[in-house]
């Protein structure tokens, strides 16, 4: 067998278990990881859909914001696709 040609790198003194390690990006890393573990919010479909959605120039007569008010029929369907709707 042939003997290692490389040297063990110096140790920081830190141990293992406490964490985050210390590199470039490293607290990026930690908060999106954080923000990913956070429940998401209670929110119906119809809820998200007037905070979050938006329509395009190209594909809505009425671009911007979509607001669940123009089209009320759909909020029931929207609402009972939600994940805590009992039905």
């Amino acid at each position: 067998m042939s003997a290692p040609n490389s040297t063990a790198s110096p140790r920081s003194g830190r141990g293992s278990d406490d964490g985050a390690e210390e590199f470039d990006g490293a607290e990026g890393i930690l908060r999106a990881w954080r923000s990913g573990i956070r429940p998401d919010p209670d929110l119906t479909v119809s809820q998200w859909a007037d905070r979050h959605r938006r329509l395009g120039t190209r594909a809505s007569a009425e671009p911007g914001r979509y607001r669940t008010d123009r089209t009320p029929y759909m909020r029931e369907i929207m609402d009972r696709l939600s994940p805590g709707d009992p039905t």
